[in-house]
């Protein structure tokens, strides 16, 4: 169990740092766009275009990432929701067979008492009876 949650703050690890990665990318990628359409040699008119094109781009990439990053998400929780399940049920069943083998243990210890209580019911009668056999001789 201890292994699966190490697997599981890793995968988290891991998720954070793809996010993180994106992050820049959509930053980077943004602040290049910007500085490639401020600093090249166009009319205002061109510059205006190009800045509405790349950001409907950059906007693309965006929801694009975002939806990726969602998807991966979902696909995370479902897998770690059916983990736990089945570790539950996993549990359940060793939780049924430990309390099976704790009657069955019970009811071993109950019958060795009560055969030890008839051997010593039956050899105090025993030592009776030779007290009683010497007592007469």
């Amino acid at each position: 169990m201890l292994e699966r949650l190490i697997k599981k703050v890793t995968k988290k690890s891991k998720v954070e740092t793809a996010k993180d990665v994106a992050t820049g990318a959509v930053i980077g990628t943004t602040i290049g766009a910007a500085a490639g359409i401020l600093l090249a040699p166009k009319s205002g008119k061109e510059t205006r275009e190009d800045i509405k094109e790349k950001s409907k781009e950059i906007t693309e990439n965006v929801k694009s990432t975002v939806e990726e990053k969602m998807e991966e998400a979902k696909d995370l929780k479902e897998k770690v929701s059916g983990d736990i399940k089945d570790k539950l049920g996993e549990m359940k069943d060793v939780k049924e067979e430990v309390a099976k083998d704790v009657k069955k243990g019970y009811s071993d210890i109950k019958d060795t008492v009560k055969d030890t209580k008839k051997d010593i019911k039956e050899g105090i009668d025993d030592i009776k009876d030779e007290k009683i056999v010497e007592d007469i001789k």
